[in-house]
């Protein structure tokens, strides 16, 4: 699978990496502490070592999770001018046809799991994100959101938000 992302989303993941990264290292140095919290056996009957032994693997996991994220991901520059169909950085404005009283709404689309919609980020493999991907304005999209099918309504596309890749806004 390809993973595509932005400069901004390559930042992002580098920090979750990293507050993973010191959350496992905190772990670890529990480790003595929670095995002198048990009894004699060490492990056995320890609910304090079990947890921390658990919390470690489960971090472990996310690490070489978010590790081959970063070692493949390809990051594509922002979108300076408009884009024809939605992309990677393109700012979608769009409205949902199946609600009348619906506002429109105004994201752009992110990278690899770098969706944040309090942020106005969709990721493109988020299911509104592979709806969008590839539209034009004026196009209607069908999505599944929490199990209720929606249609949406492509208004209007814009390149990447300036604050968001670090360029100043014009």
């Amino acid at each position: 699978m390809r993973i595509v992302t932005t400069p901004g989303g390559k930042r992002r993941l580098l920090a979750r990496l990293a507050l993973v990264r010191a959350e496992y290292d905190a772990v670890i140095a529990d480790n003595p502490t929670a095995l002198e919290a048990g009894d004699n056996s060490g492990w056995h009957d320890n609910f304090a070592f079990e947890e921390n032994q658990r919390r470690m693997h489960q971090l472990a996991r996310r690490l070489r999770e978010l590790e081959r994220v970063r070692d493949q991901a390809e990051v594509v520059p922002p979108l300076q001018e408009l884009p024809e169909r939605v992309v990677l950085g393109a700012q979608i404005c769009f409205r949902f046809l199946d609600d009348p009283a619906d506002a429109e709404r105004v994201f752009w689309l992110a990278g690899f799991e770098d969706g944040d919609p309090a942020a106005g980020r969709v990721s493109y493999d988020s299911p509104l994100g592979r709806a969008l991907l590839g539209a034009e304005e004026g196009d209607h999209r069908e999505v599944v959101l929490g199990g209720v099918a929606r249609v949406v309504e492509i208004l209007e596309l814009g390149p990447t938000p300036a604050d968001e890749e670090g360029r100043e806004a014009a």
